[in-house]
């Protein structure tokens, strides 16, 4: 048993469990310092050998679980061994899990600064040897005041577009743009859920991501304002952890008109997928995205989609695969207080209604974006065009454990 572990157990044995908690705060703050300390230290980062190991939460339904289970599948696919190590239980503590130095020829860490430093403090920062590295996922124009300080917990941070890695500038880590790495056969052979009216639109969210940022009422808004009650045009929003807010589901509801269906359900992705290919069309009237998965995803199976012209879509989005909405700058308005203090967009409605009318009627201009949608996501968002955006040394190394397994 080590020093600390003794220092711990004598701790808990002799201090009650009332005054270990009032002290818990200036204990944890304690913590944070030295982690953030011992992972400032030299880790070997310009030596790195070993395997390439992914830390993130694995099993998670939110973006960036979804982009460590992507970035594992893109190694494997392009046939590097990497190591999964599960985050779900990331804590502050003063013992680490580790017994040892584990050396890396990377650590590659899919978690945001503040779950980022418990992970650390569950590892042992002074354990994790070789090159660290932050995928770090954010949706408004500037990166949370308290993210600078962790900068330096990390070699370099990763955001996955253009307008997030803008919003980490000024971090104390160089940064650079690593797109999410989609799987063309995972969209090739969807079948569509079955049609339930002739023109079918989309909207998908999770109310955990803040419904005020994903704005579903834009689209409702939208659909009224081109369709009106037409029972021969339907959007569906498929929603889910709306039982976590009830009021906001209930407001939501109040808002949908004869054609318009909510569901409030958590989905297995297959059928997800169903749902977005049987759309004939994908809304995405967001203020704010960091990435936007689900249009990548919705150009991927070849629907067309009409979003907010702004955020980390547009590293993927143009007139020429989609159509883009025009918007106008407001400050953050987010009932659910998930972000404030900074400004998204709000698109026009009036511009978005135009789009699902000409849709709905242009049948040459759907198969035009669905075909222009599915080139664009092969070019720039293949497991090939992710791997071309890691850093030259650690593609280095990934050769070399693929060429070394298949030995």
């Amino acid at each position: 048993m080590s020093l600390l572990q003794l220092a711990r157990a004598a701790w808990r044995g002799a201090v009650p469990e009332s005054l270990r908690r009032r002290a818990a705060p200036v204990l944890n703050t304690a913590l944070k310092t030295y982690v953030r300390r011992a992972a400032r230290a030299p880790h070997g980062a310009e030596m790195a050998r070993g395997p390439i190991k992914l830390v993130g939460y694995y099993s998670g339904s939110h973006g960036i679980a979804a982009s460590v289970r992507l970035a594992a599948r893109a190694f494997e696919a392009l046939g590097v061994p990497v190591e999964r190590v599960d985050a779900s239980h990331a804590k502050l503590t003063w013992v680490p899990h580790a017994a040892r130095a584990e050396p890396a020829s990377a650590w590659i860490f899919h978690l945001n600064p503040p779950e980022l430093l418990a992970e650390m403090a569950v590892l042992g920062p002074r354990r994790l040897l070789g090159p660290r590295y932050g995928y770090w996922a954010w949706e408004l124009p500037r990166a949370p005041v308290g993210w600078s300080k962790d900068g330096l917990l990390v070699d370099e941070i990763w955001a996955p577009s253009r307008y997030t890695a803008q919003a980490y500038a000024g971090l104390p880590a160089p940064v650079r743009v690593v797109p999410h790495p989609l799987f063309a056969g995972d969209y090739r052979d969807v079948v569509p859920a079955p049609r339930r009216a002739a023109f079918q639109a989309l909207a998908l969210f999770d109310f955990n991501s803040s419904a005020a940022r994903k704005n579903p009422q834009g689209a409702i808004e939208a659909f009224r304002r081109a369709f009106g009650d037409d029972p021969a045009a339907e959007l569906t929003i498929k929603t889910q952890n709306g039982r976590l807010f009830p009021d906001l589901l209930a407001g939501l509801q109040a808002l949908c008109p004869p054609n318009v269906r909510l569901v409030d359900e958590t989905w297995p992705y297959d059928r997800v997928k169903s749902l977005i290919a049987g759309a004939d069309v994908l809304v995405s009237l967001h203020r704010a995205e960091g990435f936007g998965l689900t249009p990548a995803e919705a150009m991927a199976m070849g629907v067309p989609v009409v979003a907010t012209g702004f955020s980390g879509n547009l590293d993927f989005m143009d007139a020429e695969t989609s159509i883009l909405a025009p918007f106008r700058t407001v400050p953050v308005d987010d009932p659910q207080g998930i972000y404030g203090k900074q400004s998204w967009a709000e698109p026009d409605l009036d511009a978005a209604a135009e789009a699902l009318n000409r849709l709905r009627s242009d049948k040459a201009l759907r198969k035009r974006l669905a075909q222009a949608g599915r080139r664009r996501v092969a070019e720039r968002l293949s497991p090939q065009a992710w791997f071309a955006a890691l850093p030259e040394t650690l593609q280095a190394a990934a050769l070399r454990l693929k060429a070394e397994a298949g030995a």
